[in-house]
């Protein structure tokens, strides 16, 4: 009976430490149909985004003077292989998704323009993958 809890709190806990997420984290299941569903041109304040998505991640400007705010969040999910002994000093990595918003506001604070982007990616390490 204390192997079976013993197998089943490591294999809880490779289960938790498998993932990890840095940034924005309404962004985490935000969609570009959602996304769309909150923000509209000419209408939508910066105060508006703000408690929508809270603070940005970074801010900027442009030569005109509009104002650019960026919001990003990265979530990794280790690979299986990661977990296996000797299998994962040959071959290991990460899947790793990453959603940014960029949104423009014209002088006025008012939405003049937004985009979004997922990207989906994979990174690998190990011996084998490497020398790749």
């Amino acid at each position: 009976m204390r192997i079976v809890h013993v197998i089943l709190a490591l294999g809880l806990g490779l289960g938790v430490s498998g993932c990890a997420s840095v940034g924005n984290e309404s962004l985490r299941h935000l969609t570009r149909e959602g996304l769309d569903g909150q923000l509209e041109t000419g209408k939508t304040t910066k105060e508006d985004v703000r408690v929508a998505l809270g603070d940005p991640n970074t801010t900027d400007f442009t030569d005109s003077g509009n104002e650019i705010w960026k919001y990003r969040h990265v979530r990794t999910q280790a690979k299986v292989e990661n977990f296996i002994p000797v299998v994962d000093l040959l071959a290991s990595g990460q899947d790793v998704t990453t959603k940014e918003v960029a949104l423009f506001f014209d002088r006025d604070g008012l939405l003049k323009n937004y985009t979004m982007i997922e990207v989906e990616d994979e990174v690998r390490t190990g011996l084998i993958t490497a020398n790749m």
